[in-house]
């Protein structure tokens, strides 16, 4: 005859542990910077020489409790190619852990340019970023390389490859002058 004090202890065990435990969450991790760099623009077919493009980025990930863990959630893109426009870009932004600091995050979606020319973008970020265990919001810096491309006459198309600064770090100087002031 098998005794019972195995049995007991394991499902007191297995109760314990339930009890203990608590349901994994994953908070939405936030992100802000700006994107400068050189473009190439024009038509699908002759694209102008190198010029300068700066927008300012922003997304949020969702699913993500570690820094290896991937992440997923809405993009936001507003800038400038040349000044000779305005490009709103929003989409789904898919962070891929490579190594615990240094992801790879893909986006691509619609793409406005000047508010009514519709078109698509797709963009690769490889650099910095940290998973915060004590906030939302990650830190990113590293590079950008984009292409954007509307429906509208002459498929007005750009690529661009660019250097994405956190906002953390535009900011450093205001925080610093505040606190001087005080």
């Amino acid at each position: 005859m098998r005794s019972r004090p195995p049995r007991v202890a394991a499902a007191g065990g297995v109760a314990l542990s339930l009890l203990l435990t608590s349901a994994a969450h994953a908070e939405p991790r936030w992100n802000a910077g700006l994107e400068t760099g050189v473009c190439w623009s024009g038509d699908s077919l002759a694209l102008r020489g190198p010029g300068f493009c700066s927008a300012a980025h922003a997304d949020v990930l969702f699913l993500r409790e570690s820094g290896s863990d991937f992440g997923v959630g809405p993009s936001i893109r507003l800038g400038t190619a040349r000044f000779d426009d305005v490009r709103l870009d929003g989409g789904l932004s898919v962070l891929v852990p490579l190594w615990t600091s240094f992801p790879l995050v893909l986006e691509a979606g619609p793409h406005l340019r000047n508010f009514h020319q519709a078109g698509v973008f797709g963009s690769v970020f490889f650099g910095l970023r940290s998973f915060n265990h004590y906030g939302r919001y990650d830190m990113a810096t590293g590079l950008s390389l984009m292409a954007e491309r509307s429906f509208a006459d002459g498929t007005p198309s750009a690529i661009w490859l660019a250097a994405r600064v956190d906002a953390a770090w535009l900011a450093l100087p205001f925080v610093l002058g505040v606190n001087a002031l005080r």
